[in-house]
């Protein structure tokens, strides 16, 4: 890109090739452990004071966190693939994430030197990657799981950042933090990253997300409405298995019990637009001549406010419970992901306004835009300015080669060059 002042042709190429390994190696939400391995491994190379493991997600807030049977078959692997034990060590059970923390050279004045943060989030979706001609030389190689969202684009943003911040160290002050947050899908990590004190003392705080909203290269957009507060939640229907022909009367029907839940959950939205829901995996029974005992079903609520959304979960939970005794079935309901609304600062737009306007990309810079989609980023953003400080959260315009959350996702690598510089620029002017 043309008004590229920072990020190099050198450096462009190092972040493409972040990006490329991150995609070949996806890993679900707390068990991004090579990717946690490989991103603190390179901060510590450039200098970053480095934080892994238990310094980096506070335990009692992680949310929908594995179990450490279902962890170990992806902490063992890790291990096979180079992860080095002692890291692996601090890791193990879910701990994963990295948080980089470089503090500039310049000399300080008697005013308090700034505190500034960049989140990016590190994990993948369970989707299984298309084959396609452009992705032959990156294509996940983990079965059943896919960068499908973007994540190894803003991973490997961040290690761009960290590129150029440890080169111009002597010309800018104050201290950065660069937070890698793992289990974004499902907002399951960032109340966790708040819980740890990350964002405590933090003035400035800037995210961002590739492709969401803007399709155009040199497009961005600052988020200042349309984040939707969530819930994520998993119910548990438990009955009692029968012979499916000679007493099915003697079972008691978690499947059955369970789609009617489903039906009458979806008939809370009909007609409205302030909220949504969805039941999105729907797993029961052993056999087609067996009554079905269990029935796990992952679903979430969505709305416009988080007293709409706060609303709409109650009901949805209620009518779990009302279809659970119509079919004599148990219904237990555990949420394991939130998400709030948010708005970016004006006056931080404005300041990121004149970083597009220095790259030569003012006439694609917007304002005020909505994200009308849900991030748990919105708890970093309420803790940065509930302490007076500024949030800010950008959507980057690509050209996509399919929508989010599809096998055939991918995107134009450029857009990685223009979201390095742009944070840079904020940074280093």
């Amino acid at each position: 890109m043309e008004g590229c002042k920072y990020v190099t042709a050198e450096i462009y190429e190092k972040v493409r090739a972040y990006r490329e390994e991150f995609h070949r190696y996806p890993e679900r939400a707390w068990t991004e452990y090579r990717t946690s391995w490989r991103i603190a491994k390179r901060l510590r190379q450039l200098g970053f004071e480095v934080f892994v493991g238990e310094d980096v997600c506070g335990v009692n807030a992680r949310m929908g966190v594995p179990s450490p049977e279902w962890l170990r078959p992806y902490e063992e692997r890790a291990r096979d693939e180079g992860m080095p034990p002692d890291i692996l060590e601090k890791m193990r059970g879910g701990h994963t994430g990295v948080v980089g923390v470089l503090r500039g050279c310049l000399e300080e004045s008697k005013k308090r030197a700034p505190v500034v943060a960049f989140r990016f989030d590190i994990d993948a979706l369970p989707i299984t990657e298309e084959q396609t001609a452009y992705n032959a030389q990156y294509r996940s190689i983990y079965d059943g799981v896919m960068h499908a969202c973007g994540h190894d684009g803003h991973a490997a943003v961040g290690l761009g950042v960290a590129e150029v911040l440890s080169r111009y160290r002597m010309e800018w002050r104050g201290e950065v933090r660069l937070i890698f947050q793992p289990a974004e899908e499902g907002c399951h990590g960032a109340a966790a990253i708040v819980e740890k004190g990350w964002l405590d003392g933090v003035d400035t705080l800037l995210s961002g997300h590739i492709g969401i909203g803007c399709r155009h290269l040199g497009e961005i957009s600052a988020c200042t409405k349309g984040f939707l507060a969530t819930t994520k939640l998993d119910f548990y229907f438990r009955g009692k298995s029968a012979h499916a022909g000679k007493a099915p009367e003697k079972g008691r029907n978690a499947l059955l019990s369970a789609a009617r839940f489903t039906v009458d959950a979806y008939g809370l939205v009909d007609g409205r637009d302030d909220v949504k829901l969805n039941v999105g995996k729907f797993v029961s029974g052993s056999g087609r001549n067996i009554i079905a005992a269990d029935a796990h079903l992952e679903a979430e609520t969505r709305g416009i406010t988080q007293l709409k959304n706060h609303e709409l979960r109650e009901k949805m939970i209620e009518v779990a419970r009302r279809a659970g005794q119509l079919y004599g079935v148990s219904v237990d309901v555990e949420i394991i992901g939130e998400a709030g609304t948010a708005g970016s600062s004006p006056g931080l737009v404005k300041r990121c306004s004149a970083c597009a306007a220095n790259m030569g990309i003012a006439g694609m810079f917007q304002e005020e835009a909505d994200f009308g989609a849900s991030e748990d980023v919105t708890i970093m953003m309420e803790r940065v300015q509930s302490q007076g400080g500024e949030a800010a959260f950008f959507m980057f315009g690509t050209p996509l080669k399919a929508e989010h959350h599809h096998g055939a996702f991918d995107f134009d690598e450029e857009v990685l060059e223009i979201m390095t510089e742009f944070y840079v620029r904020f940074l280093l002017g």
